[in-house]
């Protein structure tokens, strides 16, 4: 009896972290999957990095975020690809059982993008720059603990880009986005 209470106490040693507090610093790469609402619903895929910068106290996390993303767009319409750059405030939990649940508040969004489009009837192509600002949105995540300093974060994502402007016109509607994100984070507490 006396070697299992020795066992579990040797294993929670091992897996429950031990509560610290200070500076987060956690670079971010992941793989995005998701719709934009543009002139009708459009797929996009791609690769973000980032990082998040912070305070860690007891295991609630609070601070800021970043995560530019490079996304391929497709529609019936036409192909492009949107670099978008995103701002966050955080907050968060680290569970000392291998786990992380985070939110966040997307304050300052913006897209750029060069696309073409067939004029039809043999006429060619006609190339635009389309530009989004004034994004805002919401995330939610959740993290595993795989290895030490190594999480598995699922994200998803949500916002909208109050202003489009194709050229120098801006277009009427606001532009919708939802996005799951598949990643890795490398999460330091200095």
């Amino acid at each position: 009896m006396k070697f299992a209470q020795l066992f579990i106490l040797v294993l929670a040693f091992f897996i429950i972290k031990p509560a610290s507090a200070g500076l987060l610093v956690e670079p971010v790469v992941g793989y995005n999957f998701g719709k934009v609402d543009v002139n009708g619903s459009s797929n996009f895929t791609g690769p973000s990095y980032g990082g998040r910068l912070g305070y860690q106290n007891l295991g609630f996390q609070l601070g800021l975020d970043y995560l530019r993303s490079s996304m391929d767009v497709d529609s019936n319409k036409f192909k492009e690809n949107v670099t978008a750059n995103e701002y966050a405030g955080f907050v968060g939990f680290e569970f000392p059982i291998l786990l992380r649940v985070y939110a966040g508040y997307i304050f300052s969004a913006t897209g750029n993008s060069k696309y073409k489009t067939d004029l039809g009837g043999g006429a060619g192509t006609q190339t635009y720059d389309l530009k989004l600002t004034d994004g805002t949105g919401t995330k939610f995540g959740v993290g595993f603990t795989a290895l030490p300093f190594l999480d598995i974060n699922f994200e998803y994502r949500t916002g909208q880009f109050d202003t489009a402007k194709v050229g120098s016109t801006k277009l009427d509607d606001k532009t919708k986005y939802q996005s799951f994100m598949v990643g890795v984070s490398l999460p330091f507490v200095l």
